[in-house]
C-alpha cells in the first residue's frame, strides 16, 4: 500500500512539475518576443537619428545567448547523469538497457533535464524583458 501511495504521490508531483515547466516555456517565449520587439525598435530609432544606435545593447546579443545556452546544456547534462558532467556512468546505462527503469522514473529524469535546460534561458529572457520594459 505504501508503494502505491508513493507512486501516486510521485505521479501527482510530476504532473504538477510538467505543468509548471510548460508555464515557464510559455513565459520564456513571451519574454523573448518582448526583448526582440524592444531591441528592433531601439535599432530602428538609432537608424533614424545619427549617433543614437544602441551599441551597448547590441553588444549583448551573442554573449548573453552563448552563456545562457551553455548553462542550459550543462544543467541538462548534470540532471541526466546524476550530477556528473562527462560520459554517462556505466550504471546509468545498465539501468536504462536492462529495462529496470520505469516510465515514471524516465519521466522524472526527462523532467529534471528539461527543467535544468529551460531555467537559465527563462531567467535571461525574463530579466532582459524586465530591463527593456523600463527603458
Amino acid at each position: 500500500m505504501d508503494q502505491i501511495m508513493s507512486q501516486t504521490g510521485r505521479m501527482m508531483q510530476a504532473t504538477f512539475d510538467w505543468w509548471q515547466l510548460g508555464w515557464q516555456v510559455a513565459e520564456t517565449m513571451f519574454a523573448a518576443q518582448t526583448v526582440i520587439g524592444r531591441r528592433m525598435t531601439m535599432m530602428g530609432q538609432g537608424l533614424n537619428r545619427t549617433g543614437r544606435m544602441p551599441y551597448a545593447e547590441m553588444s549583448r546579443f551573442v554573449p548573453e545567448k552563448t552563456a545562457a545556452f551553455s548553462k542550459a546544456s550543462t544543467g541538462a547534462l548534470r540532471a541526466m547523469t546524476g550530477g556528473e558532467v562527462g560520459p554517462l556512468p556505466v550504471a546509468a546505462m545498465d539501468t536504462a538497457v536492462s529495462g529496470t527503469l520505469t516510465m515514471l522514473d524516465l519521466s522524472e529524469r526527462m523532467l529534471a533535464a528539461s527543467t535544468a535546460w529551460w531555467t537559465p534561458l527563462h531567467a535571461k529572457a525574463t530579466s532582459n524583458a524586465r530591463r527593456l520594459r523600463k527603458r
